[in-house]
């Protein structure tokens, strides 16, 4: 019997008052399947008539049971005493005997509580329908209103010993269920403290094999390998195994953890992601029941912040559909409006949403998306903490590319395919119980997002999606500036550069534009899935008014074209 059934029973019985068998019964299950002999004698009992033979079969039955869990005859004997006299307290009332004709003080009743309930019941209408005849004589009515106010004090009398009997076998219900309550629950922190500090150390443990195993290849680019790094890939499997019911998650870490070995960091933040979403895990939510999802109010927007014109075209198909333009139904941390509130911490709100089962989640999959170490966490997060989630692929992302938590085989679809976005359309419309939008204006705000998407997309493809950052510029001397530069290739093509142009800019205004010419690009070349850094030096013709302990990052631009 698990927490969420004792409070469910809980919630009932506190809005019932006298038609309590079935609680009887409830209670008794409960006490059965923990062993509260006192109590299952008690509901036992009660739900018996307490007449000399019933008496004797449930005696008997109470002492196949208690002998079972190992009670001796002498120690059932003395608990069926003490029960029996607490019965008896139970049952006592004042109680008119019809047959004498007298009101007895004490008196125990022996119905059981079935019994009690519909007989409850039976005068209750009976007392309803004891009305005075129309149209008597004065002397006729005299005697018929003698009779029916004896009848109704009977009646009565009889309706408030019952209740009150009722009423404390209620009450008894209620406080065994409420002890129980505070049992489970004390047990469930302390599984859950257990198991979360387990985690912990875990997660913990994870950035140390990190940091110890750790090496560069000659390109410069980090991956991990060692023994160490797959015993704490095991050790978490088994973690997870052992604590966490849902197979899929389980699943899905071990096919992650089968290829992270010697491989680059992402798929560590990719484990890392789903041991940290299982943070907010209830570990002991197997044993909670079912318990009714809530209506799904909101859409989280998992994507990299370098998609941002992608996403900026989403939300606005979003409102287009119905979904309204509020923090309140889209989250989304590039837009101004839908992202962190001022003040808020940046994790903690994340986190915060996350937890929330009544948001959907909406991936924005492409090349930048399994780059960003953030987003891989976020997915996992997401994953852990939401079963309702849709992928929306760029248009230069393959569906073969698609990895880590997000099952392949779940319906996705590139942002500029028509039928993808009718049926994305009809689904959101579903979930959000949206009022339908008139199809012809639908299928003009589609063509123009398809129009604009396809513009950033094709913007983007003439670069094959490469990128190429300034980290560090550093003068060497009045004539020459070194550029740390930061190649990054996420294709499965060697990349060629036709140009590359600089224009840097100080915090004064000063600008300064270099290109690299053949001399740099002659002989470089950037390899397919490969991240490095390089740094050039630049000759110039004179010394520049541009200072570079004063450069504006966020203003210096790169451009450049590669050869396809």
């Amino acid at each position: 019997m698990n927490l969420s059934n004792i409070q469910s029973i809980l919630k009932e019985i506190e809005q019932e008052r006298y038609y309590i068998h079935n609680f009887v019964v409830k209670a008794l299950r409960i006490a059965k399947s923990r062993n509260d002999v006192k109590e299952v004698m008690l509901f036992t009992i009660n739900k018996t008539s307490l007449n000399d033979t019933s008496i004797k079969k449930v005696y008997g039955e109470m002492k196949e049971y208690a002998l079972n869990i190992g009670f001796s005859e002498e120690e059932l004997k003395i608990k069926f005493a003490e029960v029996w006299n607490d019965v008896l307290e139970i049952r006592k009332c004042n109680w008119y005997d019809i047959n004498s004709k007298k009101l007895q003080n004490g008196y125990t009743l022996n119905m059981s509580v079935s019994e009690m309930t519909d007989y409850l019941n039976h005068i209750t209408n009976l007392l309803e329908g004891n009305k005075l005849p129309g149209g008597l004589a004065p002397l006729d009515l005299y005697f018929e209103n003698e009779k029916k106010q004896h009848i109704d004090s009977v009646y009565l009398n009889h309706k408030s010993a019952l209740q009150s009997i009722l009423n404390k076998i209620r009450d008894y219900i209620i406080d065994y269920l409420v002890r129980v309550e505070s049992y489970l629950i004390q047990v469930k922190e302390r599984e859950n403290m257990n198991v979360h500090d387990e985690l912990l150390t875990l997660i913990e443990k994870g950035f140390e094999i990190k940091e110890k195993c750790t090496v560069k290849n000659q390109y410069g680019l980090d991956y991990i390998k060692g023994s160490d790094y797959v015993a704490w890939i095991e050790q978490c499997k088994m973690f997870i195994k052992k604590n966490v019911n849902d197979n899929e998650i389980y699943k899905t870490f071990s096919e992650i953890g089968k290829r992270a070995n010697g491989q680059a960091e992402n798929f560590f933040e990719e484990m890392m992601g789903k041991l940290q979403a299982l943070l907010n895990y209830d570990f002991t939510e197997e044993n909670m029941g079912v318990v009714e999802e809530p209506k799904v109010s909101k859409i989280f927007i998992s994507h990299a912040s370098k998609d941002v014109k992608y996403v900026d075209l989403v939300v606005q198909l979003l409102n287009d559909i119905g979904i309204k333009k509020s923090d309140q139904h889209i989250f989304c941390s590039s837009l101004a409006g839908y992202g962190i509130p001022y003040g808020e911490n940046i994790y903690e709100y994340l986190k915060s949403e996350l937890k929330n089962s009544n948001i959907m989640v909406l991936f924005i999959l492409s090349h930048n998306y399994y780059q960003s170490a953030p987003c891989l966490n976020e997915m996992g997060a997401a994953w852990i903490s939401s079963k309702n989630y849709n992928s929306i692929l760029t248009p230069n992302f393959d569906f073969k590319q698609i990895s880590g938590a997000i099952d392949p085989s779940k319906i996705s679809f590139y942002m500029n395919d028509n039928d993808g976005l009718n049926k994305f359309k009809d689904k959101i419309t579903e979930i959000f119980e949206l009022k339908e939008v008139d199809y012809k204006i639908w299928e003009e705000d589609r063509n123009k997002f398809i129009e604009k998407v396809n513009e950033i997309a094709e913007e983007e493809a003439s670069n094959l999606n490469t990128q190429v950052q300034i980290e560090r510029i550093k003068k060497l001397n009045e004539n020459e500036l070194e550029l740390q530069l930061r190649f990054v290739n996420v294709t499965e093509q060697d990349i060629e550069f036709k140009f590359i142009d600089f224009e840097l800019i100080d915090s004064r205004g000063n600008k300064l534009k270099i290109s690299a010419e053949d001399d740099y690009l002659e002989e470089f070349r950037l390899f397919n899935k490969e991240n490095k850094v390089v740094k050039w030096v630049f000759k110039l013709d004179e010394a520049p008014e541009y200072n570079p302990r004063r450069d504006e990052g966020s203003l210096s631009k790169v451009s450049f074209e590669i050869y396809h």
